[in-house]
């Protein structure tokens, strides 16, 4: 069979062997149908997670759609493992109408959202091809449930959430009106949602998806110009490697979740996924390829500094500048097929690692054409790694408090503190200035109390917030890659100062 001639769908084909590979296909098992690989064969997780069996609708997809190189079309396997997920599907269901991701009793807002999405999509894909056994296995009304579940919950951190559960919701047939609203009002004037205070690319991209999938579903125009808008900001941020966003977003991500708005093949595509995220999302690049080719993707000329997300941008014909003030002034340097990653120093003070690129809005900030200056407190680096004792401590208490709403709620909230969000003033105050010419950029640090050279790592592109869908690698961050600035250190008095110097001439 010929290979498909949309690289939409190529490249979502050529991962169906590792897809398969994540569900379980034997059928005598108690697990056949989870697509959980670390539950039923590894065994190290003490829970299917939920949000695995999203992928049944990618399976879905394929076995109704046909296209060129599709060897899925209608075959009676794809279509015995569909119903095999959708019977284990029904199963994890929790008695509140919820689904667990992460830990037992969990009741996951996002979990809740996203699989009922996928299986209401996985049913009305179904039922248009004449298939009506999804409705025989979800006896228990699994749609109704998980969306009564999600009308109990208000998600006001975290709004790509909130968009798959008006999505989700509209599939259980619930009138979505006033939440949508709420939800439109909430889009920043500059175009997007809030991601634990900020905004990201990714995210947004996956919001901006699900907003299509509820315009065609409900044929509302209600959220049209939002999507243009969040289209818009998208855009703007696709750098030149194609990568989107990054560093100097909100929650670090760099791809783009494509969709008929954002029909670009960016730099992270399904082959760079790891498995959680491949079950998760595969099927936007189906739902995408079926519909439409990719895109050019063009970087436009520039200079724009938005005042809401305190994000530079400066893209002219020498370099490609990026830099959020909120993160300390993390940035991203482009100029002549090479890169410059800054994610913020990281200092070592006092026997602990702290760094000056966590998002923080209480940042002093001012601009001016030519030079972005920020200032504030670095924030020790946290990364609670998960320790035999505290994992039996913790999946007994959830075990048994678990179920109780206004506990889990709590842990939940907690959670996010302790792993993704930052707050707080540490004895380590810093300034970063970014001045910007045609050809010239320098950025100047300061660090107080840091008195020695190897206590500050400066050029470092990382990410310490618990965010799973980061941290990818969609091009090699060798050093041949790196553009190098001109260094300049001093010590002046209980100041540190760290100059580094681009230029760009012909």
């Amino acid at each position: 069979m010929k290979k498909a001639s949309n690289e939409f769908l190529r490249e979502a084909l050529a991962q169906m062997p590792r897809l398969l590979g994540q569900l379980n296909r034997n059928p005598s098992s108690l697990s056949y149908g989870s697509f959980d690989r670390a539950f039923w064969h590894y065994r190290t997780n003490d829970i299917s997670c939920a949000r695995y069996q999203e992928a049944v609708y990618t399976l879905t997809l394929l076995f109704c759609s046909q296209f060129e190189g599709n060897e899925y079309y209608r075959d009676e396997k794809i279509l015995e493992w569909i119903r095999a997920a959708l019977c284990f599907t029904a199963n994890l269901q929790r008695s509140n109408g919820s689904f667990d991701e992460w830990y037992v009793n969990e009741g996951s807002y996002v979990a809740t959202a996203f699989l009922t999405s996928a299986i209401g999509q996985t049913i009305l894909l179904l039922k248009s091809n004449d298939i009506n056994f999804a409705e025989e296995i979800l006896t228990r009304n699994v749609l109704k449930k998980a969306a009564d579940f999600l009308l109990e919950i208000k998600e006001n951190t975290v709004m790509n959430q909130v968009s798959g559960a008006i999505f989700a919701l509209a599939l259980a047939g619930k009138d979505t009106g006033h939440l949508l609203e709420e939800f439109l009002e909430k889009q920043n004037e500059e175009g997007w949602w809030s991601e634990y205070g900020g905004p990201d690319i990714g995210y947004l991209s996956l919001t901006i998806s699900y907003l299509e999938k509820y315009r065609k579903l409900t044929h509302s125009t209600k959220a049209d110009a939002a999507i243009s808008k969040a289209k818009k900001f998208v855009e703007t941020f696709i750098n030149p490697d194609h990568t989107a966003g990054g560093e100097y977003m909100s929650r670090n991500t760099e791809y783009i979740i494509p969709s008929t708005s954002l029909a670009y093949l960016g730099a992270v595509r399904p082959a760079h996924l790891d498995d959680r995220y491949l079950c998760y999302i595969l099927y936007n690049w189906i739902e995408t390829g079926i519909e439409i080719a990719p895109q050019p993707i063009k970087v436009s000329l520039g200079e724009s500094f938005f005042n809401e997300s305190s994000i530079l941008r400066v893209v002219n014909k020498k370099y490609y500048l990026v830099s959020n003030a909120k993160k300390g002034g993390s940035f991203r340097l482009y100029s002549g097929g090479k890169v410059y990653f800054d994610s913020g120093l990281e200092i070592n003070f006092g026997g602990e690692k702290f760094s000056t690129g966590i998002l923080d809005s209480a940042n002093e900030i001012s601009f001016q054409t030519g030079i972005l200056k920020t200032s504030g407190s670095a924030k020790k680096i946290k990364e609670p790694l998960l320790k035999t004792h505290t994992a039996i401590v913790f999946k007994l208490w959830q075990f048994i408090f678990g179920r109780i709403p206004y506990l889990y709620k709590f842990v939940k909230d907690l959670l996010r503190h302790k792993m993704i969000s930052y707050s707080g003033v540490s004895a380590v105050p810093f300034k970063r200035v970014i001045e910007y010419s045609p050809h010239k950029v320098i950025v100047t640090d300061t660090v107080f109390g840091v008195d020695l050279k190897d206590d500050i790592i400066s050029g470092v592109k990382a990410s310490y917030s618990a965010v799973p869908s980061s941290k990818y690698a969609p091009i090699p961050e060798l050093a041949r890659n790196r553009l190098s600035p001109v260094l300049e250190e001093k010590l002046e008095g209980n100041a540190y100062i760290i100059k580094r110097t681009f230029s760009f001439n012909d």
